[in-house]
């Protein structure tokens, strides 16, 4: 059990359940994901009271690192080998915090652990580049990412090609409700993930054999639910059975550290940009656009503007279409109150990022990028642009992510 940490105020003492995660071919067990409790003579009766209660009184880093060192002393504590996955629970704003002095040494003897951070936040969009920084901060410390939930929220599939997780985890509708067009759009962008990256599929709430049956047809490898066990303490470990599976084996992925600061001095592969002139340009970007905005809630769409350029009244109001139905929808220019339905981030007039104008756009089953640079008037007086038009998914997923670090947070 996990005394209370300095700071958190009334919060009582917590403990760690633990339940099992098997693999639904085999049946073997491949991990435990940690789950939070209160403890003897804690004034709380869930864990959604008290994690309501941090939030009120601003302290979730704080509550959310010692319910994940309480995870940690309960796995050390039974001798957990690493054949077997520990998944623990994270909100994105601790995890891009550091941390606190108490943890550490508990950290260091974890290290040996096979650790799975599950992102649990369902407002993911409020802080992509903090989400990123979280993300990257936790493979440093050699721990793998989960995305939790997925289909319960749009943005979570809309992340998966930014966030590269080692496992996606559905939510546990999908095996518990009726299949419909919605579900088949989701598990078709999950599926298409897991083939490009080697992601394990995880079908959570699984509760008979019903779900574990349409969890197999949704190409679940492992599944989670009361049908395997409930949350418990763990057993005293002497030894395992099995050998590890592949997803301790093969190396860990690494952090999408694109080496440019702006997305036209991303390396292209060789390949020398052509030249254009303004109203091609633009005939290109509404095409993307127009796609974007068939795409729906589960598109991110970034867009560039040179500061020396104005927005006009139809790409504001394409932009404002995509802001209402798309994941994430953000322009990069000049500092204006555009008053849309879309995200604006300010552009200095002397960084490079201030003569470019780019239209980005990542979907599960669609990727693109539209990256230009204004350099100079034509004879006529419009502006001509170097440009390159890639479906390159990471070069696109690059440019992406250079811009998604500078979206402040809406917190």
């Amino acid at each position: 059990m996990t005394q209370p940490v300095p700071g958190l105020g009334g919060f009582g003492p917590i403990e760690s359940a633990y339940q099992p995660v098997i693999d639904l071919d085999s049946g073997a067990l491949v991990g435990f994901e940690a789950l939070v409790r209160p403890g003897s003579g804690s004034p709380w009766t869930s864990p959604d009271e008290m994690f309501a209660e941090a939030a009120r009184c601003g302290t979730t880093i704080a509550f959310d690192w010692q319910c994940r060192v309480s995870a940690l002393e309960g796995a050390l504590g039974a001798d957990l080998p690493r054949e077997l996955a520990l998944f623990v629970n994270a909100e994105p704003l601790a995890l891009d915090a550091p941390p606190p002095p108490y943890a550490r040494s508990i950290l260091a003897e974890a290290s040996n652990l096979s650790i799975v951070v599950e992102i649990t936040e369902r407002n993911l969009m409020n802080d992509p580049a903090g989400l990123l920084r979280a993300a990257a901060h936790a493979r440093d410390m050699g721990w793998r990412i989960a995305v939790d939930d997925v289909g319960a929220d749009s943005s979570s599939l809309a992340l998966l090609a930014l966030l590269r997780p080692d496992v996606i985890k559905l939510d546990m509708r999908l095996v518990h409700q009726r299949t419909s067009s919605e579900t088949a759009a989701i598990l078709s962008a999950v599926a298409v993930e897991s083939e490009r990256t080697g992601a394990v599929v995880v079908a959570e709430g699984i509760e008979n054999q019903i779900h574990e049956r349409r969890a197999r047809s949704f190409g679940a490898r492992w599944g989670q639910g009361w049908f395997y066990g409930s949350p418990a303490p763990l057993p005293r470990f002497e030894a395992v059975d099995s050998q590890p599976d592949l997803l301790f084996v093969a190396p860990a992925v690494t952090v999408r550290a694109p080496s440019a600061v702006t997305p036209f001095g991303l390396d292209r592969g060789g390949r020398d940009p052509k030249n254009i002139d303004e109203s091609l340009l633009e005939s290109l970007e509404n095409t993307l656009l127009e796609r974007a905005s068939a795409m729906g809630s589960t598109a991110v769409v970034l867009v560039t503007l040179p500061v020396t350029t104005a927005l006009s009244a139809s790409r504001h109001a394409l932009l404002s279409e995509l802001g209402s139905g798309s994941a994430l929808t953000v322009m990069f220019g000049r500092s204006v109150d555009v008053g849309g339905r879309y995200r604006t981030v300010d552009v200095d007039a002397h960084e490079p990022l201030a003569r470019e104008r780019s239209v980005i756009v990542v979907d599960p089953l669609f990727d693109a990028a539209l990256i230009a640079l204004d350099v100079g008037e034509a004879p006529d007086g419009s502006r001509v642009y170097d440009y390159s038009l890639t479906f390159d998914r990471d070069q696109v997923l690059d440019a992406a992510t250079l811009l998604m670090h500078r979206i402040p947070s809406r917190r």
